[in-house]
């Protein structure tokens, strides 16, 4: 190949997927990929070695995405935006290429000054990696791929002589402050603390000046004692008797509206924003601390036409931190009704691009059912049915009436604390009326402030679900507490050595639900349009969810009676 690119941008596979269009696909990268401390001697590793999630079966399942010549033909959006911020400050096409992680040797080389990689759970200490991999005893995919990815880049730098800075960004990259041996490993110049691009430090509204400085070595030295638009940190780190450093690079400001760019190619599975912050205000939640701001109808227009015409896509992920707060500015609306009319205008602007199918990403439960035309008009907009349910992230968090009232008190607006339950209750029968299926994430250990009578009241409450309205479709994943957000300062919820015998009863329970009521019911619509594809995702879901079920029950009879007993108390009460 002649020159080199100045800039290359990547992400590693469990982000570069389209995973064969199965719905909420991209959780697989938190499955446990390998065990280091299995026993030499067993059976099992005769059979499997260190793999825990057979990597066969893994790499099936997280297909790659097309590229052209190793350049990448769709990418996580983050990672667009930050192409499209560097192409709009003044760098040529031929100076930034978005790689595929099999292919990112093709493009570092002399000329390659930055190597940038969008990282969402580079360590596999996300929250429901966390609880997959009983806090990091495994490995997960994600840290899996992104070890291979890193591995790769400083293979082919040493190969091709590349000094290129490998600098690591999005909003998983806070996870370096907890293992600072990687920073090393991966020989990391540098680590964006935040988000980047918008879904994860905002430097898309000053992309070309970030990497100018990064090129121009102004990120070098730490000076506190100078005002500089991007402040350098270098920390310091104790573990095992070594000591590691680390550059962290921070941009506070937030861009405009005006200042973010449009993407101009494909992003990873249409997904486009609409809205930057959320106004909600809980306190585990690191999105609350940013303003809110919406992107005008027009916006989101050009980039879903850009997906149209530069991928074929026929989709769109309408990413938000809660699309029922679209259009309301929280500090006026203090009871935060949703503004019903912007709420429409964006969902009727969306679909007259003349996509197919779009869905929100994420939405509260309260924000749903605030103003009762809000979900039967919407639907309508976005010809939501039989053959076309929307899914939505929502946050259960918790059943405790306590927790969520001294946690997320807002999430419930307009409705109060004790009111939390009829909200669940109500949202998944409007939602379902409506043909939207939640998929409900849940917190367990929230601020290790979790008592067993709170991991009863979640128990309940999904009991009550099913009991009260057996035809509701909808998923629950517990995580594990992870301190970001206001709790940043708390500790880890330690799932191996403060797992009591409620709190595995939480996660005993979610299991069991999607076992029965979600796998079950929707994995057999994989490969609808082939009845043998069909069948054979309908038995893998059968026999892979009743791994984690097996296994509760195993690390209960590991734990202590009490434990046994909570499980059993569950299969005899709450199935």
């Amino acid at each position: 190949m002649g020159k080199y690119p100045k800039v290359v941008l990547a992400a590693d596979r469990t982000l570069m997927s389209p995973y064969r269009g199965i719905s909420l696909g991209s959780f697989f990268g938190c499955a446990p990929a390998l065990d280091p401390n299995r026993d030499h001697n067993s059976f099992l590793y005769y059979v499997m070695r260190n793999q825990v999630t057979p990597r066969v079966l893994f790499d099936f399942i997280c297909n790659p995405i097309d590229h052209t010549n190793g350049v990448a033909n769709y990418a996580p959006y983050g990672l667009r935006k930050v192409e499209a911020a560097l192409l709009r400050d003044g760098y040529k096409q031929e100076d930034v290429v978005v790689s595929h992680p099999d292919h990112i040797e093709k493009f570092i080389g002399p000329e390659t000054e930055v190597v940038g990689t969008y990282e969402m759970d580079p360590l596999g200490m996300g929250p429901v990696t966390m609880t997959f991999t009983f806090g990091r005893k495994q490995m997960s995919y994600d840290e899996f791929y992104n070890r291979e990815l890193h591995h790769k880049i400083n293979a082919a730098k040493t190969k091709n002589g590349s000094k290129a800075k490998v600098i690591a960004g999005a909003s998983g990259t806070w996870q370096y402050n907890y293992d600072p041996a990687k920073i090393e490993e991966y020989g990391l110049y540098g680590i964006v603390e935040g988000d980047l691009g918008g879904i994860g430090p905002e430097i898309d509204g000053a992309g070309g000046r970030f990497f100018d400085a990064l090129i121009n070595g102004e990120m070098e030295n730490a000076n506190p004692f100078k005002k500089k638009e991007f402040k350098i940190e270098i920390k310091e780190f104790s573990r095992n008797d070594r000591n590691y450093h680390g550059r962290f690079i921070h941009y506070r400001d937030e861009p405009s509206i005006d200042e973010i760019p449009n993407i101009v190619n494909p992003s990873m599975h249409g997904m486009i924003e609409v809205m930057r912050g959320c106004g909600r205000g809980c306190k585990f939640c690191d999105v609350t601390l940013r303003p809110l701001r919406y992107y005008p109808v027009e916006k989101v227009q050009k980039e879903i036409e850009i997906n149209m015409k530069y991928g074929g896509l026929k989709n769109a992920w309408i990413h938000s931190d809660d699309i029922f707060v679209y259009g309301l500015n929280p500090r006026t609306t203090k009871n935060m009704q949703p503004n019903r009319e912007a709420i429409e205008e964006l969902f009727k602007g969306i679909m007259a691009t003349g996509i197919e199918h779009t869905n929100p990403t994420h939405g509260t439960l309260a924000g749903a059912i605030a103003d009762e035309r809000l979900i039967p008009n919407i639907s309508k907009i976005i010809r939501a049915g039989a053959d076309n349910h929307i899914g939505i992230q929502c946050g259960f968090e918790t059943g405790s009436i306590r927790l969520i009232g001294k946690y997320a008190d807002r999430k419930l607006a307009p409705y109060k604390p004790t009111e939390w339950h009829w909200v669940v209750k109500t949202a998944v029968k409007t939602l379902n009326e409506h043909y939207w299926v939640p998929a409900f994430t849940l917190i367990m250990g929230l601020d290790n402030d979790e008592t067993p009578e709170d991991s009863w009241e979640t128990i309940r409450l999904i009991h009550e679900l099913e009991t009260e309205q057996p035809d509701s479709k909808f998923t629950v994943t517990p995580l594990t507490f992870v301190p970001i957000g206001l709790l940043e300062k708390s500790e880890f919820f330690d799932i191996e050595n403060t797992m009591d015998p409620p709190k595995l009863g939480v996660m005993y329970k979610t299991w069991q639900h999607n076992l029965k009521y979600g796998i079950q019911k929707f994995m057999h619509k994989v490969g609808r349009n082939n009845k043998m594809k069909s069948l054979f995702f309908a038995g893998l879901a059968r026999s892979l969810g009743g791994v984690p079920l097996s296994a509760m029950e195993k690390f209960a009879r590991s734990k202590s009676s009490e434990h046994e007993k909570v499980i059993e108390k569950i299969k005899a009460n709450y199935w």
